[in-house]
């Protein structure tokens, strides 16, 4: 069932909640008329059948993929088999490019937008000046930073960015409509920026492996998700390192502050 978010803008919620996608992968449609299709989510015939319904009577013009992770982005295939419509993604058979404007039934501007994928892209309808950004910013969550297509440093970048955008509302590719983007663009490079600040103060410590820092940096997240915590800190130390702040070689390893006494 398709929810109207504004007089361009539905969505559609994607059966598959967990962990890692909240209430599931939101598409959407984008568009009256000739309408712009954005992430159109996992490989699930009730989804499909349920983005079919919701375009009774109007062309798909394009499809949209923010990136390639496989709750976004399978339903493309048939959905462009179902409808003609190309499917336009940064590595696809129609790249896009950052700096791109998308004209047609809805104009949109592509933003390359790095750091949860390498491909990630964010959408900018101008015409309501919102953002349809993908996982680079969800709704009550902040968002997995996966290396090694992953990258931490690229994703503040990306963040900071788009603080200098005049967006107005945000629609995530998980959660609800967020109201007060440069406020939620602010909390979220402050919260990457305190772990940050909390992996250098655990290394003071001594050399310490991942799941150790994890232990004492997440002590309010439940045991369960310490894995997916396990790779946020591993893009950390990561980017700490490139930065020559730490060292260490992979995710197994044991790390350690470059410089102890001045870091």
């Amino acid at each position: 069932m398709s929810a109207s978010l504004s007089p361009l803008v539905r969505r559609i919620t994607a059966p598959n909640p967990s962990a890692m996608t909240g209430s599931g992968t939101n598409t959407y449609l984008v568009g009256t008329g000739e309408v712009t299709v954005i992430d159109p989510g996992p490989d699930d015939l009730r989804h499909l059948s349920a983005i079919l319904s919701a375009l009774q009577g109007e062309r798909v013009d394009r499809i949209l993929l923010t990136h390639a992770h496989p709750d976004h982005a399978p339903a493309a295939v048939p959905l462009g088999r179902q409808t003609g419509a190309p499917i336009l993604a940064f590595s696809a058979d129609h790249p896009l490019r950052d700096g791109e404007v998308l004209s047609g039934g809805a104009r949109l501007e592509v933003i390359h937008t790095p750091g949860h994928t390498s491909d990630h892209l964010c959408f900018f309808l101008q015409a309501e000046q919102a953002l349809f950004s993908g996982d680079l910013v969800m709704s009550g969550s902040t968002v997995v930073i996966a290396p090694p297509d992953g990258d931490m440093a690229a994703y503040l970048q990306s963040l900071e960015r788009l603080r200098r955008w005049p967006i107005a509302r945000i629609y995530p590719g998980h959660g609800d409509v967020i109201d007060a983007p440069g406020a939620v663009l602010a909390e979220y490079i402050a919260h990457r920026l305190m772990r940050e600040r909390q992996v250098l103060d655990a290394l003071r410590d001594g050399p310490a492996r991942i799941p150790a820092l994890v232990r004492r940096i997440y002590v309010e997240v439940p045991q369960a998700l310490h894995p997916l915590a396990a790779l946020s800190v591993y893009a950390h130390l990561l980017k700490l390192k490139a930065e020559g702040k730490v060292a260490g070689t992979d995710q197994d390893s044991e790390w350690r502050l470059t410089n102890p006494g001045g870091a």
